[in-house]
């Protein structure tokens, strides 16, 4: 009987364990990393006394560090980097709500993935979008929405002038 009972409990962690994720689940895990990450950078803006920002693609977002007169991209940070979304996921963004074209980023735009090296071609220079300020401010208020095409649920990730990101399940 112990046999039996010892079995049944290790085949039902391996069936825990293989079970694949949805894409309810990816898209809930993307919203809700973002807007722990959005919480890091503010807490890092304020103890660094430095100013973050975001850079949102359809497929992609980046934080971005200002110095010396630039928006750097953060690639040596193990938390900070570049974000790619899952296969067919995207994400929408609306400043201030209104909504706002994103381009696709591809592998020709990230360039050097060293941060501290700026490019000197306009359109290679970060394009930051949302602003995560030293006074732990959130400028402008913003809506990034992930969403997989043909999957009914989304989640919404805000961040609004006080400084809370929020991630939430779309109403839709």
């Amino acid at each position: 009987m112990i046999v039996i009972v010892i079995i049944s409990i290790l085949v039902s962690f391996a069936t825990l364990t293989i079970r694949s994720r949805s894409p309810e689940d990816l898209i809930r895990e993307e919203a809700q990393r973002l807007q722990q990450l959005i919480q890091l950078a503010l807490e890092e803006a304020v103890m660094k006394n430095t100013e973050y920002a975001l850079e949102f693609n359809t497929n992609s977002y980046r934080f971005l560090k200002y110095y010396d007169g630039s928006w750097l991209v953060i690639s040596d940070d193990h938390l900070l980097h570049e974000r790619r979304l899952p296969y067919e996921m995207e994400v929408e963004l609306a400043i201030e709500q209104i909504d706002i074209i994103i381009g696709e980023k591809t592998d020709s735009d990230t360039g050097n993935n060293q941060s501290d090296i700026v490019n000197n071609n306009e359109d290679d220079k970060p394009k930051p979008q949302v602003f995560l300020l030293s006074n732990e401010e959130i400028t402008p208020e913003f809506s990034a929405h992930f969403f997989m095409p043909g999957i009914e649920v989304s989640y919404f990730v805000t961040g609004n002038i006080n400084g809370q990101p929020e991630a939430k399940l779309s109403d839709l």
